[in-house]
Protein backbone atom coordinates (compact mmCIF):
# COMPACT_ATOMS: atom_id res chain seq x y z
CA UNK A 1 0.00 0.00 0.00
CA UNK A 2 2.77 2.82 0.66
CA UNK A 3 4.33 1.79 -2.76
CA UNK A 4 0.74 2.87 -4.07
CA UNK A 5 0.86 6.02 -2.25
CA UNK A 6 4.16 6.77 -3.04
CA UNK A 7 3.03 6.72 -7.06
CA UNK A 8 0.42 8.78 -6.38
CA UNK A 9 2.44 10.84 -4.97
CA UNK A 10 4.72 10.82 -7.71
CA UNK A 11 1.97 11.28 -10.32
CA UNK A 12 0.59 14.29 -8.68
CA UNK A 13 3.89 16.07 -8.77
CA UNK A 14 4.71 15.38 -12.22
CA UNK A 15 1.10 16.74 -13.21
CA UNK A 16 2.46 19.96 -12.61
CA UNK A 17 -0.59 21.13 -10.31
CA UNK A 18 0.40 23.03 -6.93
CA UNK A 19 0.32 20.27 -4.31
CA UNK A 20 -0.44 21.12 -0.93
CA UNK A 21 1.88 19.47 1.73
CA UNK A 22 1.48 19.00 5.65
CA UNK A 23 3.87 21.42 5.73
CA UNK A 24 2.24 24.09 4.14
CA UNK A 25 -1.04 23.46 5.53
CA UNK A 26 0.52 23.92 9.11
CA UNK A 27 2.72 26.91 8.18
CA UNK A 28 0.31 28.38 5.83
CA UNK A 29 -2.94 28.73 6.80
CA UNK A 30 -2.30 29.45 10.75
CA UNK A 31 -5.12 31.95 12.28
CA UNK A 32 -4.05 34.91 14.07
CA UNK A 33 -5.73 36.03 17.36
CA UNK A 34 -5.89 38.78 19.07
CA UNK A 35 -4.40 38.67 22.23
CA UNK A 36 -5.34 42.84 22.95
CA UNK A 37 -9.25 42.56 22.44
CA UNK A 38 -11.30 42.91 26.57
CA UNK A 39 -14.57 41.55 27.04
CA UNK A 40 -17.36 43.25 28.12
CA UNK A 41 -20.47 42.45 29.25
CA UNK A 42 -23.21 45.02 27.74
CA UNK A 43 -26.18 45.99 29.09
CA UNK A 44 -28.80 48.84 28.75
CA UNK A 45 -29.98 51.42 31.87
CA UNK A 46 -32.27 53.96 30.57
CA UNK A 47 -32.45 53.48 27.18
CA UNK A 48 -28.42 54.21 26.99
CA UNK A 49 -25.77 51.36 26.46
CA UNK A 50 -23.08 50.62 29.04
CA UNK A 51 -20.82 47.97 29.81
CA UNK A 52 -18.26 46.44 32.39
CA UNK A 53 -15.51 44.34 32.10
CA UNK A 54 -16.14 40.28 31.92
CA UNK A 55 -13.98 40.05 34.92
CA UNK A 56 -15.78 42.54 37.04
CA UNK A 57 -18.93 40.38 36.65
CA UNK A 58 -19.10 37.15 39.33
CA UNK A 59 -22.93 36.53 38.10
CA UNK A 60 -26.28 37.38 36.43
CA UNK A 61 -29.36 36.76 37.93
CA UNK A 62 -32.30 37.63 38.16
CA UNK A 63 -34.16 40.32 39.70
CA UNK A 64 -34.87 39.79 43.21
CA UNK A 65 -36.53 40.80 46.81
CA UNK A 66 -34.66 43.24 48.97
CA UNK A 67 -34.95 44.39 52.25
CA UNK A 68 -34.82 48.47 52.79
CA UNK A 69 -32.20 49.91 54.55
CA UNK A 70 -33.29 53.61 56.71
CA UNK A 71 -31.10 56.41 56.08
CA UNK A 72 -29.11 55.00 53.00
CA UNK A 73 -28.92 57.02 49.70
CA UNK A 74 -31.99 56.67 46.93
CA UNK A 75 -30.24 54.22 44.40
CA UNK A 76 -29.43 51.75 47.48
CA UNK A 77 -32.85 49.77 46.50
CA UNK A 78 -31.55 47.59 50.27
CA UNK A 79 -30.17 44.36 50.57
CA UNK A 80 -30.46 41.12 49.11
CA UNK A 81 -29.87 37.21 49.74
CA UNK A 82 -28.64 35.26 46.73
CA UNK A 83 -27.80 31.63 47.95
CA UNK A 84 -26.68 33.20 51.77
CA UNK A 85 -24.62 35.74 50.54
CA UNK A 86 -25.87 38.99 52.01
CA UNK A 87 -25.17 42.40 49.24
CA UNK A 88 -26.38 46.17 48.81
CA UNK A 89 -28.13 45.62 45.86
CA UNK A 90 -27.90 49.29 43.75
CA UNK A 91 -30.42 50.97 41.18
CA UNK A 92 -28.02 51.41 38.27
CA UNK A 93 -30.32 53.96 37.02
CA UNK A 94 -30.39 56.08 40.32
CA UNK A 95 -26.96 55.91 40.90
CA UNK A 96 -26.42 57.11 37.41
CA UNK A 97 -29.05 59.86 38.09
CA UNK A 98 -30.74 58.46 34.24
CA UNK A 99 -34.70 58.93 34.22
CA UNK A 100 -36.33 56.26 35.68
CA UNK A 101 -38.08 53.77 33.31
CA UNK A 102 -40.34 51.09 33.85
CA UNK A 103 -38.52 47.35 34.61
CA UNK A 104 -39.65 44.67 32.63
CA UNK A 105 -39.03 40.82 32.53
CA UNK A 106 -35.60 41.43 31.19
CA UNK A 107 -34.43 43.13 34.26
CA UNK A 108 -31.40 41.54 35.70
CA UNK A 109 -29.10 41.71 38.77
CA UNK A 110 -25.18 41.78 37.72
CA UNK A 111 -23.32 40.49 40.90
CA UNK A 112 -20.22 41.87 41.20
CA UNK A 113 -17.32 41.81 43.55
CA UNK A 114 -15.62 45.00 44.80
CA UNK A 115 -13.00 45.15 47.55
CA UNK A 116 -13.69 41.56 48.37
CA UNK A 117 -17.48 41.98 48.64
CA UNK A 118 -20.37 41.06 46.64
CA UNK A 119 -22.94 44.37 44.97
CA UNK A 120 -25.69 43.90 43.14
CA UNK A 121 -26.26 46.22 40.23
CA UNK A 122 -29.69 46.14 38.52
CA UNK A 123 -30.17 47.26 35.43
CA UNK A 124 -33.03 47.08 32.31
CA UNK A 125 -31.56 44.53 30.20
CA UNK A 126 -28.47 42.39 29.87
CA UNK A 127 -27.55 42.60 25.96
CA UNK A 128 -24.15 40.67 24.38
CA UNK A 129 -20.58 40.00 25.98
CA UNK A 130 -18.88 41.72 23.16
CA UNK A 131 -14.97 42.16 22.37
CA UNK A 132 -13.21 45.90 21.84
CA UNK A 133 -10.31 46.23 20.42
CA UNK A 134 -7.90 49.10 22.15
CA UNK A 135 -7.80 51.08 19.15
CA UNK A 136 -12.24 51.24 19.38
CA UNK A 137 -12.01 52.92 22.86
CA UNK A 138 -11.40 56.09 23.66
CA UNK A 139 -10.82 58.32 26.98
CA UNK A 140 -14.14 59.88 28.42
CA UNK A 141 -13.97 63.22 27.21
CA UNK A 142 -12.05 65.73 29.03
CA UNK A 143 -15.34 68.22 28.71
CA UNK A 144 -17.71 66.27 30.48
CA UNK A 145 -17.41 66.46 34.06
CA UNK A 146 -19.96 66.58 37.08
CA UNK A 147 -21.13 63.19 39.09
CA UNK A 148 -21.73 61.13 36.36
CA UNK A 149 -18.47 61.66 34.87
CA UNK A 150 -17.05 60.14 37.72
CA UNK A 151 -18.72 56.94 36.84
CA UNK A 152 -17.46 56.54 33.30
CA UNK A 153 -14.01 54.65 32.60
CA UNK A 154 -14.01 54.94 28.91
CA UNK A 155 -15.94 55.01 25.07
CA UNK A 156 -15.82 52.39 22.98
CA UNK A 157 -17.85 51.89 19.72
CA UNK A 158 -18.92 47.95 18.78
CA UNK A 159 -20.63 47.69 15.53
CA UNK A 160 -20.91 51.88 15.34
CA UNK A 161 -22.86 51.81 18.40
CA UNK A 162 -21.53 53.64 21.51
CA UNK A 163 -21.00 52.06 24.48
CA UNK A 164 -20.12 53.22 27.97
CA UNK A 165 -17.39 51.69 30.28
CA UNK A 166 -18.15 52.19 33.67
CA UNK A 167 -15.72 52.26 36.23
CA UNK A 168 -16.65 50.21 39.56
CA UNK A 169 -14.47 51.55 41.95
CA UNK A 170 -16.68 54.99 41.91
CA UNK A 171 -19.95 53.39 41.40
CA UNK A 172 -19.47 51.77 44.72
CA UNK A 173 -17.93 54.08 46.54
CA UNK A 174 -19.14 53.12 50.13
CA UNK A 175 -19.34 56.92 51.51
CA UNK A 176 -22.16 57.62 48.98
CA UNK A 177 -24.32 54.87 50.27
CA UNK A 178 -25.68 56.80 53.62
CA UNK A 179 -27.28 59.71 54.00
CA UNK A 180 -26.25 62.52 55.73
CA UNK A 181 -28.26 63.52 59.02
CA UNK A 182 -28.56 66.90 58.12
CA UNK A 183 -29.51 66.39 54.83
CA UNK A 184 -32.21 63.74 55.96
CA UNK A 185 -33.90 66.48 57.84
CA UNK A 186 -33.63 69.45 55.63
CA UNK A 187 -30.97 71.40 56.58
CA UNK A 188 -28.67 73.51 54.36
Amino acid sequence: MSGEREDLWQALLRSGEAVVTDEDYEHGYKREVRQDLQQYVTFRVSGEVYGLAIHEIEEISKVFQTTHVPRTADFLLGIGNVRGRIMPVIDLSRRLRLRPVERGRAARVLIVHYNEEPYGLVVDEVMDVIRIPPEAMEDKPGGLTGARAEYIRALGRNDGELVIILQLPALLDAKDFVKLAATEEGRP
